[in-house]
């Protein structure tokens, strides 16, 4: 290889290096700030869910009753979030992302949803689907896809997503499906990400017992108007906070997916451009020892 034709391919590979550098510069800033958001999130969903747990315990409490022995109930198991149907019709949300360059981000998500599905018939399951990948598969294979969105934003708040959550939770509270579970990307930390799938509704009434004693109220709650009213409205924000959670979760997976892939680019194009710095050197030796060789043998013919 010619050394100019080695020069500017070192040079093109040095300014993608200084691109994917930049690229994982930024996911890493993304992926810091939407862990935080993640985290503090999950400090007001756990929130919702002690709430929950606290006026299940004070009401079995008032009644005389054992918290497993409420749970079991007419009162509580005819809760239409809690109620257990015939699985006629099952529904995924599949979580994945419309933007690339994140390895094997979303094709981990489908090669799950493909395990899955793998013994199930189109007309049996129905597809939800966040991004691009998710709802393109559900279309090529023949999948019912009940709810699409492209996309959602780089830091998305509640508020962007209320209505789409509020609409999955109202199709399950009218019967449209019968069971939903939940498919994203959950990063552990920085480096490790995790596919997860999830039963989310029915709620496990097991979910409602507390797992220790500071769960247990110390005193008895004074409820307005009644317990039922406010658990019809804490029930539906449990279900929400949890789909939305999911959806901050793949988000940070996604940034720390990117990150880990523009980590990688980078170094294989310094790595590259090593091999052809060294290549470059050893053309440059080999031209001058031939001119020299060249020049050598002009003087002795000389001679």
């Amino acid at each position: 290889m010619a050394l100019n034709d080695i020069k500017k391919q070192m040079h093109s590979i040095s300014k993608t290096a200084q691109i994917t550098n930049a690229m994982q510069l930024i996911s890493t800033t993304k992926y810091n700030r939407i862990s935080d958001h993640a985290k503090n999130y999950q400090i007001y969903s756990e929130q919702i869910r002690q709430a929950v747990i606290r006026l299940v315990q004070s009401v079995s409490d008032i009644h005389l009753l054992s918290t497993e022995s409420f749970l079991e109930a007419d009162m509580i198991q005819s809760h239409d979030l809690l109620i257990q149907r015939p699985i006629q019709k099952k529904a995924i949300l599949v979580i994945t992302s419309s933007q690339g360059l994140a390895g094997n981000y979303n094709s981990s998500i489908i090669k799950t949803l493909e395990q899955t599905l793998a013994n199930s018939h189109p007309d049996d399951i129905h597809i939800i689907g966040i991004g691009h990948p998710a709802i393109q598969f559900a279309k090529k294979n023949g999948y019912s896809l009940l709810l699409e969105r492209e996309q959602v934003s780089s830091y998305p708040d509640f508020v962007e997503v209320q209505l789409f959550i509020r609409q999955i939770v109202k199709m399950f509270r009218e019967g449209v499906f019968d069971e939903l579970d939940i498919l994203y990307n959950h990063a552990v930390n920085v480096m490790q990400i995790d596919t997860l799938q999830e039963l989310l509704l029915p709620l496990d009434p097991k979910q409602l017992i507390p797992h220790d004693e500071t769960m247990v109220p110390q005193s008895e709650y004074l409820v307005e108007p009644d317990w039922q009213t406010v658990l019809d409205r804490l029930l539906p924000l449990y279900v929400e906070s949890q789909i939305y959670g999911a959806i901050i979760a793949a988000k940070s997976a996604e940034y720390s997916s990117r990150m880990q892939a523009m980590r990688q680019a980078t170094d294989n194009a310094n790595e590259l451009i090593e091999d052809l710095n060294q290549e470059y050197h050893h053309e440059r030796q080999k031209r001058i020892t031939n001119e020299i060789i060249e020049i050598i043998n002009g003087a002795n013919a000389q001679g």
